[in-house]
């Protein structure tokens, strides 16, 4: 604004000057037409030109705007329909977004009424109808999305969100790998495809689903490794015969299982290593391999597999499939197992625990004792307390007093490693792909239970995978 009155004084000012000017200057200015004379000052010539300038610059302004009057009145109402429009395609947004589908349906007819835009307000009405339950009008104007270029992804992406909501999932896989193909970037589509595919155990088809999600998605890493090992096991498991067994339950097994085809081993051997390349501690993973080696009469590659396993991730399977390999006596095994475990940290804790009970079991009642003194009582779990329980109870000197305060400290202590999803919070005996009470894929994490009292007794050991099973 003040750009303005400074150039309106300017001019004001250059106007005065030339006037000033044009008024000292000397000079007639004389006219002969039709028999008529006119004389006059020059100065005052120049002045009724520019008025005369003026005046037919002012009547040509005035005529065009006659002319274009229709034009501007139209003009103007269809900026305050759009206005309208745009309000109420907002509007109609807001109500979805808070759950109200009456106000959203409401919108979303008033938009259309008003906005020649059936990319926007298609959308809008597919979301309202979808709020209000009316899946068929959902349908339909989510179909009407994928006729346009344009919205074909956001249309594909709806139908597919449809699909899943009346448990159509052929239709719903049918329709997000459309939209993937569309956009073979797109994490949304990615998604659906991956959740799906992993439903019916295409393992070999999710994968490439979570590597395009993985590219668009840096925030969750963690969660996207450990979905990717778990492909890459499954997907080892899946190409090994039924009848083999391996990484199954089985503990100190005389009669290993059949050997691997050479090249169907090598294909599984580079899943499996990829699985635990993602997920270092995902157990399930090592002891298939080694079962793999102990089928091919390749104790050595067993052990080492093991051994390193058992150092990282101590665990009672591992410490059974150990004792199949080694080979050894009571002694020896117990005393190759206690060079396993770790100086410190909770691991430590835990391989401390499980050599204890290893002792236990082959009568080595005095070891398991020096092992369990080793671990604090602050530290101690409750497995570790069941089994200070059993070790009080044992030998040729029960101490009953002693096993009845540690079966109190037992119910009273954290509880131990077990399967448990990150999402629902559920305790799973075993693994599995899938929660079987919020149907996640790969949320099961092997940690100490969260989200459970102190009090609540699982009563379960460790056990190890069976093969893969679907909730």
């Amino acid at each position: 604004m003040y750009y303005r009155l400074v150039f309106l004084v300017l001019l004001v000012l250059v106007a005065g000057a030339v006037a000033s000017w044009l008024a000292t200057q000397p000079g007639m200015l004389q006219l002969e037409w039709l028999g008529y004379k006119l004389q006059m000052r020059t100065s005052l010539g120049v002045a009724l030109l520019v008025i005369l300038g003026l005046m037919l610059i002012f009547a040509d302004r005035l005529v065009r705007g006659l002319f274009d009057l229709p034009g501007t009145m139209g003009r103007r109402l269809a900026r305050r329909r759009a206005a309208q429009g745009h309000r109420a395609l907002a509007l109609g947004m807001i109500a979805v977004s808070a759950g109200e589908p009456g106000e959203a349906r409401r919108q979303a007819a008033r938009a259309q009424r008003l906005l020649s835009a059936p990319q926007l307000t298609d959308l809008l009405s597919a979301q309202a109808a979808n709020l209000s339950g009316d899946s068929q009008a959902a349908g339909r104007y989510f179909s009407s999305l994928t006729r346009d270029p344009d919205t074909a992804f956001l249309g594909h992406i709806g139908l597919a969100r449809l699909a899943l909501e009346q448990d159509r999932n052929d239709e719903a896989l049918a329709e997000a790998k459309t939209a993937l193909a569309l956009r073979p970037k797109s994490a949304l589509a990615a998604r659906q495809v991956l959740v799906l595919q992993a439903e019916r155990q295409n393992w070999a088809a999710a994968l490439p689903a979570l590597n395009v999600v993985a590219a668009a998605d840096d925030d969750d890493r963690e969660s996207l490794a450990r979905q990717r090992a778990v492909l890459n096991y499954l997907q080892a498991r899946s190409s090994l015969p039924a009848e083999t067994g391996f990484g199954d339950d089985q503990e100190g097994r005389n009669d290993p299982a059949t050997p691997v085809n050479t090249h169907i081993k090598r294909t599984v051997m580079n899943q499996l290593h990829a699985a635990l390349k993602d997920w270092p501690a995902f157990w399930p993973a090592a002891l298939c391999i080694a079962d793999i080696h102990l089928a091919a009469k390749e104790k050595r590659k067993a052990v080492r597999v093991l051994e390193t396993a058992f150092r990282s991730m101590p665990h009672e399977m591992i410490a059974a499939r150990l004792q199949d390999a080694w080979n050894s006596n009571e002694g020896t095994t117990v005393s190759r197992l206690a060079k396993l475990v770790a100086t410190s940290g909770d691991r430590a804790h835990d391989a401390r625990r499980i050599v204890a009970g290893v002792a236990l079991a082959k009568g080595l009642v005095g070891e398991a004792r020096r092992l369990i003194a080793e671990i604090p009582d602050t530290a101690r779990d409750a497995p570790v307390w069941r089994l200070a329980a059993m070790l009080a109870e044992s030998g040729d000197e029960p101490d009953m007093a002693a096993a009845t305060d540690a079966l109190r400290q037992a119910g009273d202590a954290r509880r131990g490693h077990c399967w448990q999803c990150a999402s629902c919070q559920l305790v799973h005996d075993s693994w599995q792909a899938h929660c079987e009470s919020c149907a996640g894929f790969a949320t099961l994490d092997w940690r100490r239970p969260d989200g459970l009292s102190p009090l609540v007794e699982t009563g379960r050991q460790a056990t190890a995978i069976p093969p893969p099973t679907e909730a």
